[in-house]
């Protein structure tokens, strides 16, 4: 699978992406994705580390996986809306399953979409885009 950089890609321009994925391999091949489109990620393997990166450096979009030791992703997710500067980021839910129950509970918990691992970069690309898309326009409007 080829991925392209968009013509207009300007460091100031870029989309900054708070990916959190307890699975390493995973988290870095993602990321490696990512950053290839064009997008700054900030990868976290833990809720933990994820909360102390948001604070520091405030994404515009958080991906983030479900199904982590410790601290899950809708603990994590409802700790990151209960955060002022944080409460409106768009957050995408990864999860190996594609269940009912599961999509509904990430998304009544502070999730903003859904998507099934395993995830195509392409595709993840997309739906941080639509995101981040309707951000600007709420801002502008």
């Amino acid at each position: 699978m080829k991925y392209h950089r968009p013509a207009n890609c300007k460091v100031v321009d870029m989309t900054r992406i708070l990916l959190v994925e307890d699975n390493e391999d995973i988290l870095y091949l993602l990321r490696l994705q990512l950053e290839w489109i064009g997008y700054v990620v900030d990868g976290a393997a833990s809720a933990k580390d994820a909360l102390a990166s948001a604070q520091s450096a405030r994404p515009d979009v958080i991906v983030s996986d479900l199904r982590m030791p410790d601290v899950d992703g809708i603990e994590f997710i409802r700790r990151v809306r209960r955060i002022p500067s944080l409460a409106s980021v768009p957050a995408i839910a990864l999860t190996g399953t594609s269940m009912g129950s599961d999509i509904q509970m990430a998304l009544a918990n502070g999730f903003t979409t859904h998507l099934t691992k395993p995830v195509e970069a392409s595709e993840l690309s997309k739906a941080i885009d639509q995101l981040t898309a309707r951000r600007l326009y709420w801002k502008a409007g």
